[in-house]
């Protein structure tokens, strides 16, 4: 089928210098998420919800001309291209031109439609043919409810599918022993049964898919007329022409050989199946048969081969494609006695089958492309906040872009994992992902990390030299965390680095050009450090092309609750057990302001699962600090101010003097942070800003 059968004819266009405003009001009216922009009757963009949103959260005006916004380079599709074709089913949109003139519009609505449609009308077929079959034909589900009765087992049952189907296997024929096929997964074949009155041969089989059981199978055989003439002859020769009766009426080929693998028998069914006749088979072993290319395998030999039924699909001379189940029949001392093959011709169901599960793969695609994308977005950043998922939705449409990207929040929201999500879903995924701590590494190593050195840069230097972060990551993602500890002769070179896409190393005399998609992330208001002359303005404009900001998770306490289930059972799997947090508890944690956000919350979690002694963990199992609003260790110690001073001085002081006491009184940075309610790294970093060392 091609595309100008499902695609939309009734178009809505426009003009590079229409406004936004303009685009916003025909999403709204016609219902639509994409509009194709044309000048001079050709197609020159297209304008999506997504550059809508992206331009209003970016401030601009709604009398902005769309050609600011608009995608530029658009594909297209012509009205004959095959709606099946993979780059067509797996894209968004397209529009559809014919000699240079849009004619048409296709989107994932039109293409889910003609795929619906044609999956309907193929399995309308193969209901047909199932239908159309001579021999009764019933399936069952895994819980044994008949979803198939067709109208060859309504003929010679005298029951009408209406009155068994959605019905149990039990009640309708409790003979069928289909619940045993499905729990043991056997085939069976000639096993009488009777049904309705009426005695049947039938065949049992598992249905299997992506090696699980599904349900069962049963191909019936009408053999009424046959056990009403084998009760008037002897005894023997009943069972000669029972058995002769049943295998020359089945519908199905029937071939039968020794166990040696030479041929015995075929029914006439066989010779109508794939055209050849007893003289080119009877008396040849099966080798010989395949040899001649009369057959492209053999069924039988397989059998001999692997002691068990087979089943399996050949070609014959004539190239027909046949679906083959042979089974050995044993003696009393357990070698095959003979080789019974079932033959069917599937080469006709084969091919629609293969349409099928060519169309359901596709639809599984969808599906898993879904999926994977909710996995991809998540990874281990846990939400159910609404600004969250806005903001991971940011995320993922800036990944496929390689535009610098600056994230900002608090310590401990998750900006790394936000950064990895960019990452992992970008067209670098593949490449390397070099994350750096710029306030972890001293400013004289600083330049040499990022950068690298050659040889002879300094003392202490590599013979050899080093290469840099920079060039570790080329091809890839470099994230720059804490980039606001930066110093500003670093900022200057930084700032190179991204304009020219090159670098130098210290000590080097030749510039290296890289490849390297920068991601920033800060806890620190950079606008605020431009104006004190604290970062570089160029530079931050240089960061600041896709701000993304990672709210604090006093901000998003709808999270809380999730974030808390999520680390204890990481650490109930961790340390092997199996506590559980009190609604009561789960509630003060709620109103919590969490300073130190979900880092805070996740050691609380695994503090509260290690010390508590009992199974669920209460509110008494929770650190003075959270319980009471004031300083854990004990009652507030004064600091006197003894002079007016400006409000800045005065607010550094204070902090200063708080940090001065609290490292005094601890053994260690982390126990400060603690008591302050802050991160390790806060305490480090105004450690160092006011000179004060572990011990005050």
């Amino acid at each position: 089928m091609q595309v100008k059968d499902f695609m939309s004819t009734l178009l809505y266009s426009l003009t590079p210098v229409d406004t936004i405003g303009t685009a916003a009001a025909l999403f709204v009216d016609k219902g639509i998420d994409g509009i194709p922009v044309v000048e001079n009757g050709e197609l020159v963009g297209l304008f999506t919800k997504t550059h809508l949103i992206r331009a209003i959260h970016n401030g601009w005006k709604l009398d902005t001309p769309i050609n600011y916004f608009m995608s530029s380079n658009v594909r297209t599709i012509e009205p004959e291209a095959d709606i099946l074709d993979p780059r067509i089913t797996s894209a968004g949109r397209y529009p559809v031109v014919a000699e240079n003139k849009m004619v048409g519009f296709l989107t994932k609505s039109d293409i889910m439609q003609a795929l619906h449609e044609i999956i309907g009308s193929i399995s309308s077929r193969y209901e047909t043919i199932i239908h159309s079959a001579y021999n009764p034909i019933v399936t069952v589900d895994c819980n044994g409810i008949i979803d198939m009765w067709n109208q060859a087992a309504e003929r010679v049952t005298k029951i009408k599918a209406r009155d068994v189907l959605q019905h149990h296997i039990n009640e309708i024929v409790p003979e069928s022993r289909l619940m045993e096929i499905i729990a043991t997964g056997k085939t069976e074949y000639g096993i009488k049964i009777n049904v309705a009155g009426v005695t049947l041969i039938t065949n049992r089989a598992p249905i299997i898919k992506e090696g699980k059981i599904s349900g069962a199978v049963a191909i019936l055989y009408d053999i009424t007329e046959l056990e009403k003439i084998s009760k008037e002859l002897v005894s023997v020769k009943t069972l000669n022409r029972e058995l002769d009766a049943i295998i020359e009426s089945s519908f199905d080929g029937l071939y039968i050989t020794d166990g040696d693998g030479y041929t015995l028998r075929i029914n006439k069914a066989v010779e109508r199946i794939t055209g050849i006749g007893e003289d080119q088979l009877v008396g040849k072993h099966m080798q010989e048969i395949v040899d001649e290319g009369i057959l492209s395998r053999s069924a039988s030999l397989m059998v001999m081969d692997k002691k068990e039924a087979v089943t399996t699909l050949l070609v014959t001379v004539k190239g027909q494609t046949l679906l083959v189940s042979a089974s050995p029949v044993f003696d009393d001392d357990g070698n095959i006695y003979r080789i019974v093959t079932n033959v069917r011709d599937v080469s006709e169901l084969n091919m629609l089958k293969q349409k099928i599960e060519q169309l359901e793969g596709i639809k599984e695609h969808f599906e898993l492309q879904l999926e994977q994308m909710k996995l991809r977005l998540s990874g281990h950043l846990v939400y159910k906040n609404h600004e969250m998922e806005n903001l991971v939705y940011q995320a993922m449409k800036v990944a496929e872009f390689d535009s610098t990207i600056l994230i900002t929040g608090e310590s401990g929201v998750g900006k790394e994992l936000v950064a990895e999500i960019i990452h992992r879903n970008s067209v670098r995924r593949s490449g390397p992902y070099v994350k750096l701590n710029c306030a972890a590494i001293p400013e004289s190593l600083l330049e040499s990390e990022l950068f690298g050195y050659d040889s002879g840069a300094f003392t202490g230097a590599k013979k050899e030299g080093k290469p840099g972060l920079f060039e570790l990551a080329d091809d890839g993602t470099l994230l720059l965390d804490e980039i606001g500890e930066i110093p500003l002769h670093l900022q200057a070179k930084l700032l190179r680095a991204l304009q020219e896409k090159e670098i130098m190393r210290v000590g080097g005399t030749r510039p290296i050009k890289i490849n390297v998609r920068i991601i920033a992330a800060t806890n620190r208001d950079l606008e605020a450090m431009v104006k004190k002359d604290e970062f570089r303005e160029d530079l931050f404009y240089r960061l600041n092309v896709v701000p993304l900001h990672v709210p604090a998770l006093r901000e998003r306490k709808d999270d809380i609750p999730v974030l808390i289930h999520h680390f204890l059972d990481i650490f109930n799997q961790r340390y092997n057990l199996n506590k559980s947090i009190s609604p009561a508890l789960i509630s003060i944690l709620i109103d919590y302001e969490w300073p130190g956000n979900i880092r805070q919350l996740e050691n609380l979690v695994e503090r509260l699962i290690v010390t508590s002694s009992t199974e669920i963990v209460e509110p008494e199992h929770l650190p003075p600090h959270i319980l009471q609003p004031r300083l854990a260790g004990g009652p507030k110690q004064a600091i006197i101010l003894n002079q007016i001073l400006p409000l800045k001085e005065a607010v550094e002081y204070l902090e200063k003097a708080l940090l001065k006491k609290s490292l005094a009184a601890c053994k260690s940075q982390n126990e400060a942070a603690e008591l302050l309610q802050v991160d390790p790294a806060t305490i480090s970093r105004k450690a160092r800003k006011y000179g004060l060392s572990l011990n005050g």
